[in-house]
């Protein structure tokens, strides 16, 4: 019983640990009214841009 209750108490302090850190606030959006918003978000890298392009369909190319 004492092995079940610590195993649950060592989950709640890792996430709970001063070495974990929160990640800074990636994603953002402001409203500026009458449905404007600023969109606020992470670039995408640039081997991502690079694997889309080379596995993607070419553009204006019929299906």
């Amino acid at each position: 019983m004492a092995n079940q209750n610590q195993g649950a108490s060592s989950k709640a302090a890792h996430a709970s640990s001063p070495s974990f850190k929160e990640k800074p606030k990636l994603y953002e959006a402001e409203y500026f009214g009458s449905g404007t918003f600023r969109i606020v978000k992470p670039k995408r890298k640039s081997t991502k841009r690079r694997q889309s392009a080379l596995k993607g369909t070419t553009r204006g190319a019929r299906k």
